[in-house]
């Protein structure tokens, strides 16, 4: 009798199964939840909209110089994006193009599109040794020449 029973509840349960499939519901305890062949459907109607490649002249570097224990410059977006982070490496050169030193750079700006802003972040050259190029020479000093060249950004979306 019991195997009975038993037989009985497992042919109920597949047929529940069955019917559930069919009707396609889900059972679970969760709301909201979308079916496998719906979710592929959606994925498939999205699509980017605007993905662009990297420019390496995007952000562009004039008018730097070096005071102390400061360098300060300004930084120019040549793109009609909204830049919201740029990371730089900054290269040192001495008067013959031979590298003194080079840094990587992460600046937290807000770069509106085809604009300019002014920076200033601590100089590589903590003793005072080197002079930039185009500043007054000091006595004991060396030479030198600065170049950078744009690692990435991040573009802000603005709605």
């Amino acid at each position: 009798m019991k195997k009975a029973l038993y037989v009985v509840l497992l042919l109920v349960a597949v047929f529940c199964c069955q019917s559930a499939e069919a009707s396609g519901r889900m059972n679970s305890t969760r709301k909201g939840l979308l079916r496998a062949d719906t979710i592929d459907a959606l994925v498939d109607t999205v699509r980017i909209v605007d993905v662009r490649d990297f420019c390496k002249t995007a952000v562009t570097m004039r008018g730097y110089t070096k005071k102390d224990s400061k360098e300060t410059f300004m930084l120019t977006n040549n793109t009609d994006l909204y830049l919201s982070r740029v990371v730089i490496s900054f290269i040192y050169t001495d008067a013959c193009g031979v590298l003194l030193h080079e840094r990587n750079e992460t600046i937290a700006c807000e770069l509106l599109p085809y604009s300019s802003r002014m920076f200033s972040m601590n100089t590589f050259d903590s003793s005072n040794k080197f002079y930039y190029i185009k500043n007054r020479a000091k006595k004991g000093t060396v030479a030198y020449n600065v170049a950078i060249k744009l690692i990435g950004y991040d573009v802000r979306i603005t709605p």
